[in-house]
């Protein structure tokens, strides 16, 4: 009996453990991080031309979608990556489709 209550409690620990990815590190200058519910960094200020790649480094899977239409990643899976180059100033905010409710999942780019 102890036994299964140890087995069980190892199972829970392990199942919980890898339900999220904990990335070290930061974010590359042109980088926006994926992870649990939110971007990292949330904002960011470029110059007209820039390309930002923005990486999943969570489990879940995540979009990158702009409000307004200018760009949709579609599904990024852990590990995969979008690009977008910013070729207009102004300002732009994005969310992501699997977490719209959660209003810490969103970010702005603003081009100049």
């Amino acid at each position: 009996m102890k036994f299964l209550t140890t087995l069980s409690l190892i199972s829970i620990f392990f199942t919980f453990s890898t339900c999220s990815k904990k990335p070290t590190g930061s974010p590359g200058k042109n980088e926006i991080w994926l992870e649990y519910k939110l971007f990292r960094p949330s904002q960011l200020n470029v110059p007209v031309g820039t390309t930002i790649t923005f990486i999943n480094k969570d489990n879940a899977n995540h979009s990158v979608t702009n409000y307004n239409g200018l760009f949709d990643s579609g599904k990024i899976t852990s590990g995969d990556s979008f690009s977008y180059t910013f070729t207009n100033a102004g300002s732009f905010s994005f969310g992501c489709n699997y977490h719209s409710s959660n209003t810490t999942e969103q970010g702005y780019i603003t081009v100049q």
